[in-house]
């Protein structure tokens, strides 16, 4: 698990092009500068708030959309 600085998040400095639009949607949806923000694995980022609440945001390759979770999930149909 590797934590995004201010400035790889500005920059879009992620390893994965999956990661880089679960990133680019929690920039249009959140005021992403309140959160740590991880890179779990290839397809999932995710969020703490300050009240240390955490969320998982996951790229599905099947859909083309980002779901979140409450709880890091494997779903191997996503990796098709």
């Amino acid at each position: 698990m590797e934590r995004l600085t201010k400035e790889n998040i500005l920059k879009n400095q992620v390893d994965t092009i999956e990661q880089f639009k679960v990133l680019d949607y929690l920039k249009k949806q959140l005021s992403i500068s309140e959160f740590a923000v991880f890179l779990i694995d290839r397809f999932t980022i995710k969020v703490i708030d300050k009240n240390n609440e955490q969320g998982y945001f996951k790229y599905n390759n099947r859909t083309k959309a980002v779901d979140f979770y409450e709880k890091n999930i494997k779903n191997k149909e996503m990796e098709k």
